[in-house]
């Protein structure tokens, strides 16, 4: 997980860091770690992972409570469920009574102890099932109807207590996603958790939609694994970070089944990111173009209202700008769902710059994994390469294919209103390092500076 400043370990899953917790069935509420995954407790995990030079969080859902957990043994009567009426549950989760007073004060006990356990940066507060069943045993039934307003207002209560008591502690939220993006509870979650969807081609549309009444250092947002757990859609890592670096960036991978050249390019990314992360996370940012966009354009109009060739085809690109407060540093964003052939050309119109600033604008230097040409290697190749054979992987791991050089200077009125001719996309053939690989879901970030 990231916040703002630093990268930080979660403890999470389903299996569970907490009270007998070996599937989603059970334990909810009984927020004491298992000893017999934790030998040492949650302290012992936060050792281990803060000495290897990294922050430590921890994922809780306090909200819920299974049936089958001590909590809702002892106290039944904290579950929200109607009276003479079978509860319907989701996931095995029970919502707690935080319209009740005392329900929120043992909320904010147990994890007052848990969060002072142990030099904790970062937690994740989870809600992971929506509302039914809603009633309060804490209030007469001719006051029912107060239920779901008196719930939020005892968990900003909770919140507002805790983040008193933990200032130091990162909060994110996350209502199974996004759910929870209100202006209230960002009071206590700095960073919400902008969708357990993480494919880069929905996220862009998310995160493009937050951007409307959110800025986007508040959305969390994550490369994963390819395919897409969510959508089993295939899309190249830089694109996944390309989206995911105009929110708040984290990276939910196994490093430990990452190739070598992926493993690579997230370094590479994180250490962009981290050079212009402030500009990102706090600059002011713009849509210059979105897959939302129906518009076309043909003949004149086509300079005025677009970003490519691939403007008359709606919803196809999309394109993002942000731009620091005092003009200096901005990073543009490209990416198009799906490429059409004789549509090569682009001109990207970063939005909010200086009229008056002459600015040096370049493209990320990248390396493409030879096999994505497919056959096209015998065009060029001395002896027949099959495809996917040994020979073809082999020549593949020493050979790359570089990106090409996209390097301008140009005043701030040229780039917004006449825009930046980028190099042409590959068509067909004699693909050399003055030409773009842009595929389906291919993307480009473009970093931008002052000079002079």
């Amino acid at each position: 997980m990231t916040s703002c400043q630093s990268i930080s370990c979660a403890v999470r899953g389903n299996d569970g860091w907490f009270g007998k917790r070996n599937d989603d069935s059970s334990s909810l509420g009984d927020w004491y770690p298992d000893t017999k995954k934790l030998p040492r407790g949650v302290k012992g995990i936060c050792d281990k992972v803060r000495s290897l030079g990294l922050e430590f969080g921890i994922w809780v859902e306090p909200e819920m409570v299974n049936r089958e957990s001590g909590l809702y043994r002892e106290h039944p009567e904290w579950a929200m469920e109607i009276p003479g009426k079978k509860h319907s549950e989701g996931r095995s989760q029970m919502i707690l009574d935080l319209a009740n007073p005392e329900v929120q004060d043992h909320l904010i006990k147990v994890m007052s102890k848990l969060f002072s356990s142990c030099n904790i940066s970062y937690v994740k507060w989870d809600m992971n099932r929506n509302f039914s069943d809603i009633f309060s045993r804490s209030l007469p039934a001719d006051r029912q109807g107060e239920v779901t307003h008196r719930y939020i207002i005892g968990l900003y209560r909770v919140m507002r207590e805790l983040t008193k008591k933990f200032p130091d502690i990162l909060f994110e939220g996350c209502a199974s996603g996004g759910n929870r993006f209100d202006l209230g509870i960002l009071c206590f979650f700095p960073q919400i958790w902008g969708s357990d969807d993480t494919d880069a081609v929905c996220r862009a549309e998310i995160q493009n939609g937050y951007s409307y009444g959110y800025p986007m250092s508040t959305v969390t947002a994550h490369v994963s694994d390819c395919p897409n757990h969510q959508t089993l859609r295939r899309t190249p890592i830089e694109t996944r970070f390309n989206v995911a670096s105009f929110g708040v960036l984290g990276y939910e991978c196994n490093l430990n089944d990452m190739s070598p050249e992926d493993f690579a390019a997230v370094k590479a990314q994180i250490a962009m990111y981290k050079k212009w992360r402030e500009v990102m996370q706090f600059g002011r940012f713009y849509r210059s173009r979105s897959m939302n966009d129906s518009r076309s354009c043909d003949g004149d109009a086509l300079g005025a209202c677009g970003y490519s060739v691939l403007d008359s085809l709606p919803g196809n690109d999309i394109s993002w700008t942000v731009v620091s407060p005092d003009k200096t540093r901005a990073v543009s964003m490209t990416m198009q769902m799906f490429t059409h052939p004789n549509t090569q050309w682009g001109v990207l119109k970063p939005a909010g710059l200086e009229e008056g600033f002459k600015y040096h604008i370049e493209g990320r230097s990248l390396r493409f994994d030879l096999r994505e040409f497919g056959g096209l290697i015998n065009y060029v190749a001395p002896i027949h390469v099959r495809q996917d054979s040994l020979q073809h992987r082999t020549i593949a791991k020493f050979y790359k294919m570089n990106s090409e050089k996209d390097v301008h200077d140009m005043y701030g009125d040229a780039m917004m209103y006449a825009g930046v001719h980028l190099r042409s996309a590959f068509a067909s053939g004699g693909y050399n390092g003055n030409m773009r690989y842009y595929p389906d879901y291919g993307s480009r970030i473009y970093t931008i500076e002052k000079i002079g």
